[in-house]
This record gives C-alpha cells, structure tokens and sequence, in this order.
C-alpha cells in the first residue's frame, strides 16, 4: 500500500483547504443540502432515460442540479440492478472530500463533480477525517458548509448501516479475538493505509530506480467469520501495540537493507527454513535484478505515479513509511545450485570471505606466487597483453592436474576468497555433451563472469580437453567449440582434470599456467588433519597431535577429500558420544577410519574385474582379524587346495562370511 504516517494525530487546524469558489459563480448548484434518487431504464424505443424514483413522466431536470447529492440507479433491460452511482455536486462536501481524501487531492471541484459508483466505501474509511473537517468549519463560523459536510457523512452511514453495524461489533472486540466476515474486509483497508502482508503494493527496484510497483494481497472466500490474525493481510493499526512497534522496527530494517542491495553485489544467503520453504539451501548468491530481467524475464514496472528512488539517493530520501512498504525479496543467482531465482531479504548477509585458505593450500610457495601474480595482472586495469588481433587473448587459464583430492578445486576456491570475487562453476551437467548445448552453456557462462568479474570454474573438464579423433564427430564439435569461445574469454578460466594423457594439444597454447598436484605425502597429510581437526576443535587437534594418533593416520594413502570426510565423520561420532563431551577422540578417528580403510581395498581389488567376489576374515595367530577380499568361486577342488595349503595350517585361519 501507499505509505503514509498513520502514527500522527489528524489535525486540521493548520490544513484548512481554499474555500470554494462562490456559490453565485456556480448557478446554485449543489446548494441545497439534501438527497435526490433517481432510476435510470431503458424505454419502449430502447432509450435509456433518467428519471425520478418513483415516477414515470417526470424527467430530471434543474431540481437535479440544485440538491447536494443525487443517487441514481441503473437498470438493465431485465429490470435488474445494474449499479447505483453517487454524484456529489455540492460544493462544500468536494472541498472535504479534496482536503480528506487523497484519492481527490488534485481534483478539480471548481469545474466537476465527484461521482462514487457502488458502495461510497470512500465515504467509510475517511469518515473521522471528514467529521473533523466538519467540526473545523463550525469552529470558523461556516454553519452551511458544516451542515453539508455532516449530511454526506449520514447518507453514508444511511447505505451502510448493516456493514456498519457489524464492523462496530468487531471494534467493540478489540480486547478479545477480532473476527469478521469475508463480505466486510474491505472496512478494514483503505487506500493509503500501511498493510502487513504476505504480499502487496510496494516499493521495488528494476534495476535502475526504487520505485512503486502494484502487488496484489489476495484474501481468499470463506465461510462465516475469521480471526483477523488469521488473515493473509491485516492493518498494521490492527496489530497490538508491542506487536506493532516490532513489526514495525522490522520493516523499517528490512527495507533499509532491501534499498542497500542493487547493481552486482555478492551476499550469503543462508535460509530460515522454519520461516521459508523456497528451497534454497546455504549459498552465496549474486544480487543482480538487471541480469535476472535479461536472462529470465519479467521485468519490473515501476508507475510513474509515485516518486523514483536512484540507489545513491534513496536511503536518504525515502521515508520510514516507504522503507516498511519495501518487496521483501531480490533477484538474484545462486552460485551453489547455478540458477536464477528470488531470495529473502531477512536471509541475506554479507559474506565472510576466508582469506587465510590460500595460505593453508599444500603447494610450493613459488607456484603460488606464479598463480596470484597472474591473477593480479589480470585484474590491474592499467597492464594490458593482449593478442594481436583486438579482442582475443585477454583472457587468463589455469590448468590444474592431479590425482583427486589434492587441493585442485581448493584453490580455484581459495584464489576466490583471496581476492574477494564470485567463483562461477560449471560441469557437464551445466554445459551438456553436444556441440550446441556446449557453445550456448558457455556463452552464458562466460557472459555471467564478465558481467559480474567472477572467476570461472570448470570441473573435471576431461570430456571438453580430450584429444580431437577422425571418428568422433560430436566430440569434436565439442572441442572446437570450447577452442573458439575459450580463445575470445576475457575472464580468467580455472580447469581441473584428473588425467591429461588424452589432452587435445590445441589447448596447450590457451593454458597460461599449468600446475600438477602430486599424490599428499605423509607430512602433507598430517598437516591437512591437524588443520580440519582444528577447525573443529583447537583442543581435540592438538591432544591428538600429541597422542600420535594423526601421525598414524597420516600412513594411510588419503587423499585431501578423504581426510575431510574422516574428520567429518568423527566428529559426528564425538557429538553422539556423551561421555567424550565433544572432544574428538582417538577411538572416533580409528572407528571412522576402518570403514573407509576397508572400502578403499576393496575397490582396489575390484578394480578391472568382473568376477564376484566374497569378503574374507583371516585371522593370524595372534587372534588379530584382517579382512580381506577372495574371488568366489564354486570349484570344491580349489577350496580344498586353499584350505590344504601349507600356508593356512601353519600360520592363519580363515573363515568366510
């Protein structure tokens, strides 16, 4: 709704209209303080003619004109009620009407009439206005204009008497529980009048300007009366007054923040799923109304009835009024689930950036150094190498290859967090596997990070690297394609790839660094323990530093994933563990460890065979249990040999399970 400052007293004293123009310049119209009706019919021939309720010959004529109010039904052919319209030609009941009603406040009353078509509801929501009017022209000795004032206001109360009497059982209630009909709701709100509503007409931003925009509260039917609590909608005045004033201090709050989002920015958007159900989990979003028009639709239309807001200007000049009646969402991307949608304001925050977790990667220092000083270049405006042919070769790419887990997705991340900028990632999923979906996912991509100076980030692009063959045809459309657009990206493009023996060549001269992630040594390892670990609990990690426990970890070949994973899961096992307080224990890292350990050989061992297997206890004699894998197999001579061999009736037992 329109804001207004509903809080202040309505005081009229100071605000006392122009009074009329004479009456003698208007021929006496509307002069005499009374109410006219008249039905409006069609006739023999078809004509629709006016006359005087009641009559059949008589036509309206000057009578009409000289009474202060006219009311004239229409009827249809079928004699049904079409609709009742309400002229009012008095001239001191337009000035009330012009001083009250903000619906009238550039209206003409000198030159026209103000005519209500259906229930004067007008009438009902500004009805202590236009008494106080009334009262202020008795105060400054204008007994006719007082009287008229006072007349219109008992035709109303006249048409409304049953809506009245209802709605003044609900103000008797305001101490118990407020309930009314659906038919009545509309004596709740008036125009102007502060709503607090799932949605409605507010203040949005269309990319360029904050402005008016039209949203509509819907109440839907139903049957008898309802709460009013219960509403989907309901007049902040409604509200009891502690309630009012939080409700309040929240909206002024959220429309502050709302007019602080515009242009590009990146937020955090965790969600409060006990008050949302949008579907958006933890993720940094990019606020960006503009991009969501272009690439999604639905642009905004903000009227050009009611001021615009540029977003320098309107944190100043809007009023606390404007800033409750703000939209409470934005447009915007998530980064985490790659695609558009709108976000609530209340979950929006700023991000913490970790800019510590560059420092933290398992590299050596000098690549490093090599990588961050290509990613500054880059971002230095005033250094330029371009290619020789203008708008080619502005673009900058990382190569990252290695086994898994080793640190080649932290640091496109990390690089990110460093320099404080969106990380945009894509995979197979994003781009699809034909040359068309491909060139149109990376044009969309590559568009977005320009757009908003984000780093891009393609994982596991092995598919999209892979040399080029004659035999192949789609694959090389797809390659190609990314050759061609990747050669004209003017961003800077981190791919991560776990094999590079089928690498096409013709990448080797896009690729500005390639960086090769090893296998973790043991140290390596340790290290990436002891930070996860630390990150949980600095006490936990370094108790079992102390106790030796990660160095006997550290043995086991994991990968950085693997050891996340570890630790995740052991501290899930703390936190069930009541008698561990919490602290991560020696016994929660080798219980997590055992199952991982034991998947781990088993894919090892299942690796390139096709043959069904069966898990195999063997027990030393020592009593100490090794599981391990033996192919199944229904041969009774070959069990016979194995349990006969030499082997096992000396040194194990074994029994299969």
């Amino acid at each position: 709704m329109d804001s207004t400052d509903s809080d202040q007293p309505f005081d009229w004293t100071f605000s006392l209209p122009p009074q009329p123009v004479n009456p003698t310049n208007l021929q006496g119209s509307g002069l005499v303080c009374e109410t006219k009706h008249f039905d409006s019919f069609y006739n023999a021939s078809g004509d629709r003619i006016i006359l005087p309720s009641g009559q059949k010959y008589k036509s309206k004529k000057a009578q009409a004109d000289e009474s202060a109010l006219t009311v004239t039904n229409f009827w249809d052919e079928d004699q049904d009620l079409e609709r009742t319209v309400l002229e009012i030609k008095s001239p001191f009941m337009k000035a009330a009407l012009k001083a009250a009603v903000p619906e009238y406040a550039t209206f003409n009353i000198d030159v026209k009439n103000i005519s209500i078509t259906g229930e004067p509801r007008c009438l009902f929501h500004y009805r202590d206005e236009l008494a106080s009017y009334g009262a202020t022209l008795e105060q400054n000795q204008d007994p006719e204009g007082a009287r008229h004032v006072q007349h219109l206001i008992s035709y109303m109360w006249e048409v409304l008497v049953v809506e009245i009497a209802a709605f003044n059982v609900l103000e008797l209630l305001q101490d118990f529980e407020p309930s009314l009909e659906h038919k009545y709701l509309w004596m709740l709100f008036r125009p102007g009048d502060i709503v607090w509503i799932l949605e409605g007409y507010g203040i949005g931003y269309d990319g360029d300007n904050f402005g008016s925009s039209f949203r509509s509260a819907i109440i839907e039917p139903y049957e008898g009366v309802k709460p009013l609590k219960e509403l989907s909608a309901i007049n902040l005045d409604r509200l009891p007054e502690e309630k009012k004033r939080i409700v309040k201090e929240e909206l002024i709050a959220r429309g502050r923040k709302f007019v602080s989002i515009h242009g590009q920015q990146c937020f955090w958007y965790s969600e409060n799923r006990s008050k949302c159900s949008d579907g958006w989990t933890k993720t940094r979003i990019i606020a960006d109304t503009k991009g969501y028009d272009t690439w999604e639709g639905g642009q905004l239309k903000l009227t050009d009835e009611k001021p615009k807001f540029k977003p320098e200007e309107a944190p100043q000049k809007m009023t606390e009024g404007d800033l409750m009646i703000c939209h409470n969402r934005v447009k915007g991307y998530s980064l985490r689930e790659n695609k558009w949608g709108n976000f609530e304001v209340d979950f929006i925050s700023d991000i913490s950036y970790d800019s510590n977790a560059f420092d933290a990667l398992i590299l050596p220092d000098d690549q490093k150094q090599h990588l961050l000083s290509l990613v500054r270049t880059h971002e230095d405006d005033s250094f330029f190498f371009g290619d020789l042919v203008k708008g080619k070769g502005t673009g900058t790419t990382f190569l990252l290859y290695g086994e898994p887990g080793v640190g080649k997705t932290l640091t496109a991340e990390s690089i990110a967090d460093r320099f404080e900028k969106p990380l945009l990632r894509l995979d197979a999923g994003t781009l699809g596997t034909s040359p068309s979906s491909v060139e149109s996912g990376l044009k969309r991509a590559f568009d977005l990070a320009e757009r908003w100076h984000a780093l891009l980030l393609l994982d596991e692009a092995d598919v999209y690297l892979e040399q080029r063959m004659s035999k192949s045809l789609i694959h090389n459309g797809i390659v190609s394609v990314f050759l061609r657009r990747l050669e004209y990206f003017h961003g800077i493009l981190f791919l991560t790839t776990n094999r590079i023996s089928s690498f096409d060549t013709a990448f080797s001269s896009r690729i500005h660094l390639a960086l090769y992630y090893p296998p973790l040594s043991q140290s390596s390892r340790r290290t990436l323990l002891y930070t996860f670990l630390q990150k949980v609990s600095k006490t936990s990690a370094d108790n079992l530093s102390h106790d030796g426990i990660l160095k006997k970890i550290s043995k086991e070949k994991l990968n950085g994933r693997q050891i996340r994973n570890l630790v995740q899961s052991a501290c899930a096992l703390a936190h069930g563990d009541t008698s561990a307080k919490g602290d991560i224990k020696k016994y929660h890292l080798e219980t997590a460890l055992r199952p991982m350990k034991q998947f781990t050989r088993r894919m090892e061992k299942v690796s390139g065979c096709d043959r069904p297997e069966t898990p195999v206890i063997e027990i030393d004699n020592e009593g100490n249990e090794i599981e391990k894998l033996e192919e199944y197999t229904d041969s009774e001579e070959e069990v016979e040999d194995h349990e006969g061999s030499p082997g096992f009736q000396q040194n194990k037992r074994r029994r299969l399970i």
